[in-house]
Formats: structure tokens, sequence, C-alpha cells
């Protein structure tokens, strides 16, 4: 399929999944999470939700951080949209303060920025992947941006509710393949 099909129809998806399947899903989604071994990352990128759109609740993703994994270090973007870039800001569960821009996203107000060089992993929305790991966002770039920024050597890993479709027939050299995509019932590793 292509990038704007796909978007339409997983956008589709997602807005009717139920609420109580969408929790159920999201459960599912943090036990897979749980399987990944953290101690060998200093610093994660976790993007920030976005509710209307049925996204990810990584709040969840968040908290299990907090408890589970105290050591690693958390990044959440803050958008530029004048220069449609994104600014890493150190996550602190306590004194970080969340507005909303004008995409309804939950971002920091304020905060320490951190280079995207020191970022070790990066947990990357999407509406859906393909069997290479090729992603379909919402078509603004952002991610595939910030993604060419980072060091080389950063994992960069999907999260979606879905399993992949075959293939993403118009996937360009300016989009930023995944190393792995979370779903509910299974790791892909690309």
């Amino acid at each position: 399929m292509y990038k704007a099909d796909l978007r339409k129809t997983y956008l589709l998806k997602r807005k009717n999944i139920s609420r109580s399947l969408y929790w159920k899903l999201n459960e599912k989604l943090i036990e897979q999470i749980k399987q990944i071994n953290w101690d060998q990352y200093k610093m994660v990128h976790v993007f920030m939700p976005i509710a209307k759109h049925h996204e990810i609740d990584t709040f969840s993703i968040l908290d299990y951080f907090k408890e589970e994994e105290p050591n690693l270090q958390i990044v959440i973007p803050r958008t530029n949209l004048e220069e449609m870039r994104m600014i890493n800001i150190l996550f602190d569960p306590i004194y970080t303060i969340l507005g909303r821009n004008k995409y309804d996203i939950p971002e920091p107000i304020h905060g320490q920025i951190i280079p995207s060089s020191q970022i070790d992993i990066v947990l990357v929305p999407l509406l859906a992947f393909d069997q290479k790991g090729n992603r379909v966002g919402y078509g603004k770039g952002f991610y595939d941006r910030f993604l060419s920024q980072c060091r080389p050597d950063v994992h960069k890993i999907g999260l979606s509710f879905f399993d992949p479709v075959d293939e993403i027939r118009d996937a360009d050299k300016f989009d930023v393949p995944l190393d792995a995509c979370v779903t509910p019932d299974k790791i892909w590793e690309f």
C-alpha cells in the first residue's frame, strides 16, 4: 500500500478501537516493553501521545520506567513548529510541566535541552509499518528529520497496536527505517 492510503486506513482502525480494547492493547504492549533489556541504554526518547488519535499511551511507559528502570534518563520532545523540528527536553516525573501544542500534543513547557547525540534509543510513533521496518507517520516528517540527526547507532523502536503490512510502496531515501517495532503480541526485529 501507499503512505496516503495507509494513513487513512490506520487512523480509522485506531479510531474504531473501543476504550476497553485500547487499554487491553496498551497493557499487552507494556508487557512487551518489559522484555527489552533496558540496562544497555542510558537515555531514551519517548514520544508524547495524541489522545484524539488513540495513540499508544506512553504515559504508562513513563510510569514503568520510573518504577522499574530508575537509572534510565528520559527525554521527551518539544516541537518548534516554525522550523519543523523537535527539541529534546530531559523529563522529570515530578518537576516537568506539560502543556499542549497546536496539534494537541503534550510537551514540556521548559526544561534542560539534551542534544540528540546523547540519545541511545528512540520510541517512535507511527500509524503503520512494514516487514522491512519502514514506517508511516502523519506526514510532517518530524521524526525522520529528528532521527537523521541522531547518532548512526541510535536504536529506533516503533510502537504499534497492529502488525506490519507487507510493504510500504512509496518509502523513499528520506524515510529512516526502524530497527524494531513493539506490538501487543510481538517485538518485530528488522
